[in-house]
Parts: C-alpha cells; structure tokens; sequence
C-alpha cells in the first residue's frame, strides 16, 4: 500500500526527471494500430481519391509497415468511429447526462 509519504518521494522523484531520462514520445515504437492511427487521416483521404485498401496496404509495405488488408479496414473503421462518436466520460462509472436547467415561471 503507498502511504503519503511515498507519493511525496515519487513525486519529488518525478520532479527531478529529465527529458532525457525518458523516452522521447517521438522515438516510442509504435504498433500497426497505433500507426494506422497515426496516419489514418492521410489514409482516409487517399481512399476517398481512389485507392483501394490494397492498394494502401502495399503503399504501407513499401514504407515497412506490414499489415493485412482486414486489419487496415477494421483499424481505419475504429478510427472512424471514434472521430465521430463524441465520448461521454463519467466520474462515477455512471452514464453522465447533460445537466439542465428548469426554469419554472408558473410560479409552481
């Protein structure tokens, strides 16, 4: 169990860190989901000029990211469908609702 006086050594820890001391985000090894990801944009707006997914797939390949024509659909779909669909976070692990104001000028 961590006690408050190992989140104050980790935090004066954390504080002494260097950039260095770090892998720099850039230099971070990405997986074929997380490329896709990346690129998903680009991706989107080649397709919608015209090529096909195999056509990226082999683009991909030539710029050594191996992937399967399935796993490019599915992870430009998730992309796709995270874009779109706004996320609702929750505090609670409830599902959070807009708040509203109710104005009663009735009088009731």
């Amino acid at each position: 169990m961590v006690t408050m006086k190992d989140i104050q050594n980790i935090r004066d820890n954390l504080k002494k860190c260097k950039l260095a001391d770090v892998v720099k985000s850039s230099d971070k090894p990405l997986n074929n989901r997380e490329a896709v990801r990346q690129l998903a944009p680009t991706l989107l707006k080649m397709r919608e000029r015209g090529f096909t997914t195999a056509a990226l797939v082999d683009l991909l390949q030539e710029q050594q990211i191996t992937i399967k024509s399935r796993d490019l659909s599915r992870y430009l779909r998730e992309y796709t469908s995270h874009a779109v669909t706004p996320q609702v976070k929750s505090t609670e692990g409830e599902a959070s609702l807009p708040s509203m104001s109710i104005t009663n000028t009735d009088g009731y």
